[in-house]
């Protein structure tokens, strides 16, 4: 039998994977837009947090939903969800004349971004071969990047005309080509035998397994340890649940509390503040923020597999926590500097490079393995909940904290969670390379007993 699935995989996980540059064009295009969104609508600090804020509200809900829709319906129908709420979001944008208006259209993305991030990682982590796991599942990742980057760019170039609606319209591309793709994507295997599917379960395996023996192995691995079709939130007090799920959780919050989306959606502020006086100097300092977010993601990519997961995590947060204690000392001591703009810009591109090697790819690749398959779809769900009320919270009190706390000391609370970040991940996240979801299933089980 030709081995021709690597082609069929990639292309796979590649375009579920564009959901990831729906979640961070969403993330970064509200940072150049704000600029002019407040011309066209006047707002007061506390709304301009509200905007800001709004898409990650929305995606409290959207984490909700999706793991239930998810389990019941399939992971595929999730993903054509996802683009659907997406393509309504944008439409009410593109029509929103006052503060409420583009604040239920922003709240309205939410739910795709929530709905989103549980969609793709589920789907790639349970149809993709567990050696190479680590390599699709960051595909979201390094694609969430690149829609930040684009985003960037994208308000660079309509700065001169300040057209913040043709900013959010080109969410549109990406959109419709997911929505078209999915179309021709495979149910999940591990949900089809969830659901009784077997024959089908078979077929799609045989499209990306390397020969029938494959096959029948990964159907009686998943028949093991899946003992149930159906589950229920009462699952999680289960010992062999309720640890990987305490992990995951605490993972996900803290992977907000390093203060990652306050710095992308404020970075243009955060550097005009730290004394660069220049629109397009600060814009093409967040652009080059994007730019080496995207490409240390790529390296992490290439060592996920190999070095494994606690490694990038732990180096990852530790460098973390150094640039936020250095971005700490430059705001306090030297804010009057003429080169504190510069000394910002520096910090806050050695954090993006820190935070991409280890906690932006790590993150959604452990939270998708920690959980077995049983309860998989509401353990995501419960995670991303948890994700994004922290990055919600985030982004509506951030300046409101910086005012009245500074901008020194913001970065030092933000190093304090991150140390919490690291202590967590160094005594409790197991490493996960290289072994099958039920493997890792199995290891928890025996820990429970």
């Amino acid at each position: 039998m030709q081995y021709t699935n690597k082609t069929f995989l990639r292309w796979i996980a590649g375009l579920v994977s564009i959901g990831g540059i729906l979640y961070g064009y969403d993330m970064g295009v509200i940072s150049g837009a704000l600029l002019f969104i407040t011309h066209s609508i006047p707002m007061s600090d506390t709304k301009v947090g509200l905007i800001v804020g709004a898409v990650l509200g929305g995606a409290l809900l959207g984490t909700l939903i999706a793991g239930p829709i998810g389990d019941r319906y399939g992971r595929r129908l999730l993903i054509a969800a996802s683009a659907i709420v997406f393509l309504i979001g944008v439409l009410q944008i593109l029509i929103a004349n006052s503060f409420l208006l583009i604040f239920l259209a922003r709240l309205f993305l939410g739910i795709g971004v929530g709905m989103v991030a549980v969609a793709v990682p589920l789907y790639v982590a349970e149809i993709v071969p567990s050696k190479d796991r680590g390599k699709y599942m960051t595909f979201f990742q390094l694609l969430l990047t690149f829609g930040i980057v684009l985003a960037y760019f994208v308000d660079l170039i309509f700065t001169p005309s300040g057209n913040w609606r043709a900013m959010f319209a080109v969410l549109l591309i990406p959109v419709s080509i997911l929505l078209l793709g999915v179309l021709k994507l495979p149910e999940s295997p591990r949900w089809l035998i969830a659901q009784g599917h077997l024959d089908k379960a078979k077929q799609v395996l045989a499209r990306i397994r390397h020969s029938a023996h494959e096959v029948e192995k990964d159907v009686v691995s998943i028949q093991t340890t899946l003992h149930a079709t159906k589950s229920s939130w009462r699952d999680f007090y289960a010992s062999q649940f309720l640890k990987p799920c305490m992990i995951a959780v605490s993972i996900a919050v803290f992977n907000q509390l390093t203060g990652i989306n306050s710095f992308l959606q404020y970075a243009p502020l955060i550097l005009k503040n730290a004394g660069i006086a220049s629109n397009l100097v600060t814009m093409l300092g967040s652009a080059g923020i994007g730019i080496l977010n995207f490409l240390f993601t790529i390296v992490a990519i290439l060592m996920i597999d190999t070095v494994g997961r606690r490694p990038l995590l732990l180096t990852g947060v530790l460098g973390v926590i150094g640039a936020e204690i250095f971005l700490g000392v430059v705001s306090f001591f030297y804010s009057t500097s003429p080169y504190s703009g510069m000394l910002a810009l520096i910090g806050l591109l050695l954090f993006i490079v820190f935070y991409a090697v280890g906690p932006g790819v790590v993150v959604w690749l452990a939270i998708s393995e920690l959980f077995p398959t049983r309860v998989r779809g509401k353990g995501i769900a419960l995670c991303l909940f948890f994700n994004s009320l922290a990055a919600t919270a985030l982004s509506v009190f951030f300046l409101p904290i910086v005012k009245n706390f500074g901008v020194g000391q913001t970065y030092w609370l933000f190093a304090l969670f991150s140390l919490g970040y690291f202590l967590t991940t160094y005594f409790f996240l197991p490493e996960t390379k290289s072994r099958s979801l039920e493997e890792i299933q199995l290891g928890f089980a025996k820990k429970g007993k």
